[in-house]
């Protein structure tokens, strides 16, 4: 599944925003990046840090920022 992968492009991290009809896939250069691009897709409603989560190539996952 594309949303359980990075997904950003070269020079970019990795996140996801769990909007309110799924992942939203995002590539940014730091977590208020991110959430500047969530609140580009989002419609109605601000982003928010708790609903962010970062790719950590260690673990092979996404987790909370």
């Amino acid at each position: 599944m594309t949303h359980n992968r990075p997904c950003a492009a070269t020079g970019l991290i990795s996140y996801r925003y769990n909007g309110p009809f799924g992942f939203i896939m995002i590539g940014a250069t730091d977590h208020q990046d991110a959430i500047n691009e969530a609140n580009r897709s989002l419609t109605g409603a601000r982003a928010v840090m708790e609903n962010l989560e970062i790719w950590n190539e260690k673990k092979g996952c996404y987790e909370n920022v």
